[in-house]
């Protein structure tokens, strides 16, 4: 690396050009990623998908509730959600933000991670998609 002299005689490194990426398959390239232009679904199936996920979703949450015995006000207390959020999160009004997921699941002792996969699996199924994991070749 060279260094070239600014005008306040600072010396400022040169910077060499970056190497030019070489494609070397689908990971390169991101050939299976879902937003590739090989995409199956349009973007009606796509929010109808993610309709049927946020459903699911909160009839999951409403049951995680009602399967300890609590209340919403119970679930406020343990996780700082305000009751009105709990309440139009599980009447599917409102999606929950990642970190009232993550407060109200960690209340309940359950994984925010493995909650949105099972809600994810059984909108899949429901519509009909594969249910293979992401990752699967």
């Amino acid at each position: 690396m060279t260094e070239t002299t600014s005008p306040n005689n600072w010396a400022l490194p040169s910077v060499p050009p970056e190497p030019t990426a070489i494609s070397t398959g689908p990971v390169a390239s991101r050939a299976g990623s879902p937003s590739s232009s090989t995409r199956s679904q349009s973007p009606a199936e796509a929010q109808e998908y993610a309709e049927k996920v946020r459903a699911e979703l909160a009839a999951r949450m409403r049951k995680l509730r009602l399967s300890r015995r609590w209340t919403t006000y119970d679930v406020e207390r343990h996780s700082g959600v305000s009751r009105s959020t709990l309440s139009r999160i599980e009447r599917n009004l409102t999606e929950p933000t990642a970190s009232v997921l993550v407060r109200v699941c960690e209340a309940y002792g359950y994984p925010a991670a493995q909650l949105l996969a099972d809600a994810e699996a059984c909108a899949r199924s429901a519509a009909g998609k594969d249910t293979r994991s992401l990752t699967a070749s």
